[in-house]
């Protein structure tokens, strides 16, 4: 599109019609250059903007004389010169100093500095920041005030922008919420991980439920169920059928994951050199024991279904249960087990036999199953609230796609 062509974004507010005017940036935004050592020091970050850099876990590595660091205040839009191209930009919420590696720019004309944050952070600037950069590689990519100055961009007018950028900050302070929301239910869990089952060589937990007290027994994982070794291999057709699970990758947070690329059809050949195919029983227990090690899933559903051999297939046995089975592989205990046991070479991996000679504490099955139940629920609101999650994340995508043109 050429740049004297009206532009409409797809999605608008009520009452806004007008095209958005195509300007360079150098009309919109003047560079900021006031020096100061004094102040609140700030960092730019590409997952969240400008923040106070006492809040970042990392090395100070600013300068003890900070005389030359540039002023910034709040509205400002402060962005990492070498890092533009990546996003590496946000409008600032403090007054404070920066990087002199920086840059910093003052809104002009009343430009919606919010409005512009979040333009800068779309995939179509971010290829027009890393074309305009000056460098030769990307470790050297440079973007100073000059240059993004000639860069011409769309905006509408100054209430539009407005409208769109309170809109935006509206949806991200609730993304924002339901971040806190499940890293503090992922917190919860842990603690109870902590607390439900033995630590530090004791055969007693320190939270039970109402009416336990005997001491867990310890027992090797291999005594308590069956390692399923042997699969079905190919039969004469010429190819066979899926679904089938490629890698360990398909098993994630608790879940068996098929999607277009491993539901394929595949030679006999491949099938028989690296897979075997399993008829699996509602509460078999996955584990995956090469690359990504330590995810795991329960069987919902019995299922007839094709795995590389870089999962183990757990069978429980009356003794325990296969969502006690479940949470003891997920706790910190077992999981340092497993990272104990591990062979290191270009793809770290668990043998079976090791697999099987892991010690574990288990409780009557009366007390496996309060702990499983109690879990499971727990895990369930934890899935709930993650999808909830990634809807508003994508939610905001596809805003961000059809509010600006």
């Amino acid at each position: 599109m050429k740049d004297n062509q009206a532009k409409y974004p797809q999605l608008r507010f009520k009452g806004f019609t007008n095209p958005w005017e195509k300007r360079r940036l150098g009309e919109r935004f003047a560079e900021r250059v006031d020096r100061s050592g004094d102040g609140e020091m700030l960092s730019v970050t590409i997952a969240n903007g400008v923040v106070l850099a006492n809040s970042l876990d990392r090395k100070d590595n600013s300068s003890s004389d900070k005389s030359n660091y540039k002023v910034v205040k709040k509205d400002d839009i402060a962005y990492n010169s070498m890092r533009m191209w990546q996003a590496a930009s946000g409008v600032s919420k403090y007054d404070g100093i920066v990087s002199p590696a920086y840059t910093v720019l003052v809104p002009a004309n009343g430009e919606s500095s919010t409005f512009f944050g979040y333009q800068f952070k779309q995939t179509e600037m971010k290829q027009i920041f890393q074309r305009n950069s000056q460098g030769l590689t990307s470790d050297t990519w440079n973007l100073k005030y000059p240059l993004l100055s000639r860069i011409k961009t769309s905006a509408p007018e100054r209430t539009e922008q407005i409208k769109i950028g309170e809109f935006l900050t509206k949806l991200d302070n609730l993304i924002a919420v339901n971040q806190r929301k499940l890293a503090k239910l992922k917190e919860l869990k842990q603690g109870y991980l902590q607390k439900m089952f033995p630590q530090n060589g004791s055969k007693f937990p320190q939270l039970r439920f109402a009416g336990f007290a005997d001491a867990w027994e310890e027992r090797k994982l291999g005594n308590e169920l069956t390692l399923l070794k042997d699969g079905t291999h190919g039969t004469h057709q010429n190819v066979l059928e899926g679904p089938f699970l490629l890698s360990a990758k398909n098993i994630k947070n608790g879940k068996i994951i098929i999607d277009e690329i491993t539901d394929r059809k595949i030679s006999v050949e491949e099938y028989n050199s690296i897979h075997k195919k399993f008829s699996l029983e509602k509460g078999d227990v996955l584990l995956t024991i090469v690359g990504s090690i330590g995810e795991t899933a329960i069987i919902e559903n019995p299922i007839g279904i094709t795995f590389q051999r870089s999962v183990a297939y757990l069978r429980p046995s009356h003794t325990i249960l296969s969502q006690f089975l479940f949470t003891t592989i997920n706790g910190q205990k077992f999981q340092m087990e497993l990272r104990k046991r591990q062979v290191v070479s270009a793809q770290p991996g668990i043998y079976l036999g090791d697999l099987s000679i892991i010690p574990i504490l288990i409780p009557s099955v009366a007390e496996q199953e309060k702990i499983g139940s109690f879990f499971k629920q727990l895990d369930e609101t934890i899935a709930l609230h993650q999808r909830k999650l990634e809807k508003l994340q994508e939610l905001k995508k596809g805003y961000l796609q059809k509010m600006f043109c």
